[in-house]
């Protein structure tokens, strides 16, 4: 639904240190799909297009500027095509455009931006997004004009009042679309980058090297400018020495994106798409790891639901998986590897893709918050099958990885509750337990005999 219009007094912040789970939203597309102002306040940063904004030309200002007003202490990032790349849409134009940036900067010119094919010897548009052109991502000319263009474009001209920092999209340690590229303007030659490839083969560490160096140079400059910098990273499971190495930079980005963390739409798009137990421990562990950067973590899939608003959430997918199940599985994974101290990321759940969001219940403090982190994760056998949980002042999460459902699994000391998001209204009418079930791919939480499920006992 279309934001609602309501009295910036009334809409109370929410303290970063109050979260039990810190929360992020994407909004893409037009400016239709916010929930309203006090919902979206509830976050605790947004990765924004900035088309997506209803409010733009209005003299109320501008959405990031309600936002802040409720909510001073959430981010509100603005998308921007990473240094990668050149985005020819008319919405991404940098500078005087990419015709100005072919005759000064093309082929045959003193300093070259951008990357060429190797068989035609002309600039590469991207197979999946026709607006999307190869750079040289290691010329420090271009990386100075990429940066001084995307913050002129996003606060010199106002509609970046009340945006904290930029989200630069495709901004990973590896090559771009490889193997995926088109000579420019002819969508039936494919060609390879010659900068990046010999004699017909990859060489990784070229694009390595140069978007390495211009995300080092990007993260101080940003810095310098008082602005927040946030990449669109790539995956945690193929790319765990890229994240530990930027997690090692002296001067870090503030954050980086997995877009497909636990759960994710990819390879069947009717269903969630579980990671293997495997995997999923390699990515809780490697987020459990991090020291400076923060995780961007991205839940997201389809349920076979066009119910609106948070009525979707009770759809199933192909699988006959619930939104709200799979939430709690992510949930779950999430609070096993959360560094509760610093605070190392952010989680997203989706069934409405980036042109939608809602706010939902088990983010808010008051109706879910188990205290501090007590310990590590720890794997608990069942009678049949086993788990993953941790303990916190109130009780503990669980979490089952696992294609096999774990059985009688044993509360770890005395009885607790078992809290799901059907238990969320009224948690004191489940019943005291020592032993309980967890289905494959669910997640619960145990809440300790004596304790509130929200933040009352626990401020």
């Amino acid at each position: 639904m279309l934001l609602t219009c309501l009295a910036l007094s009334s809409l109370l912040a929410v303290p970063p240190a109050a979260k039990f789970v810190p929360c992020y939203a994407i909004k893409y597309a037009g400016p239709s799909g916010w929930p309203s102002v006090a919902d979206a306040a509830r976050f605790d940063l947004l990765v924004c297009s900035a088309g997506s904004d209803p409010f733009a030309r209005t003299a109320e200002g501008t959405m990031w500027q309600r936002l802040k007003a409720a909510n001073p202490d959430q981010r509100i990032v603005h998308y921007e095509l990473g240094p990668g790349e050149y985005n020819t849409a008319d919405w991404g134009r940098l500078g005087e455009g990419w015709e100005w940036v072919k005759l000064h900067h093309g082929a045959g010119t003193a300093d070259r931006w951008i990357a060429l094919g190797a068989q035609y010897g002309e600039p590469l548009e991207a197979q999946p997004y026709a607006n999307e052109r190869l750079m040289l991502v290691g010329n420090p000319q271009w990386q100075q004009f990429w940066l001084e263009q995307t913050a002129a474009k996003h606060w010199s001209g106002g509609q970046g009042q009340g945006v904290d920092g930029l989200f630069s999209d495709n901004s990973g340690y590896g090559l771009i679309w490889a193997g995926r590229w088109l000579r420019e303007g002819h969508r039936d030659q494919a060609d390879v980058p010659a900068d990046y490839y010999l004699d017909g083969q990859l060489q990784p560490e070229r694009w390595r090297h140069g978007m390495a160096d211009c995300l080092r140079h990007a993260a101080r400059w940003y810095r310098e400018q008082g602005k927040t910098l946030i990449l669109n990273f790539g995956d945690i499971l193929g790319h765990i020495a890229d994240w530990q190495a930027l997690d090692a930079e002296p001067v870090p980005v503030f954050a980086a994106m997995d877009e497909g963390s636990f759960v994710h739409p990819w390879g069947r798009p009717d269903r969630f798409n579980y990671r293997t137990e495997e995997q999923w421990l390699t990515q809780v562990r490697t987020f459990r790891g991090l020291r400076q950067i923060h995780a961007l973590l991205n839940v997201h899939g389809n349920v076979q639901s066009d119910a609106p608003g948070l009525q979707r959430m009770d759809g199933r997918d192909a699988a006959g998986r619930r939104a709200w199940d799979v939430l709690w599985y992510a949930l779950t994974s999430f609070l096993q590897g959360f560094d509760d101290q610093r605070r190392n990321g952010y989680l997203n759940f989706t069934v409405w893709g980036y042109s939608h969001f809602e706010a939902l219940p088990e983010f808010d403090p008051a109706v879910l918050h188990l205290g501090r982190a007590v310990g590590e994760m720890e794997r608990v056998a069942g009678a049949a099958g086993h788990a993953w949980q941790r303990e916190f002042s109130d009780g503990w999460v669980v979490t089952n990885p696992t294609s096999a459902p774990a059985v009688a699994l044993p509360v770890p000391r005395g009885r607790a509750r078992v809290i799901t998001h059907d238990s969320l209204a009224d948690p004191a009418a489940q019943p005291l337990v020592e032993r309980y079930d967890l289905p494959a791919g669910e997640g619960l939480v145990l809440l300790r005999e004596g304790r509130q499920l929200g933040h009352t006992d626990n401020r």
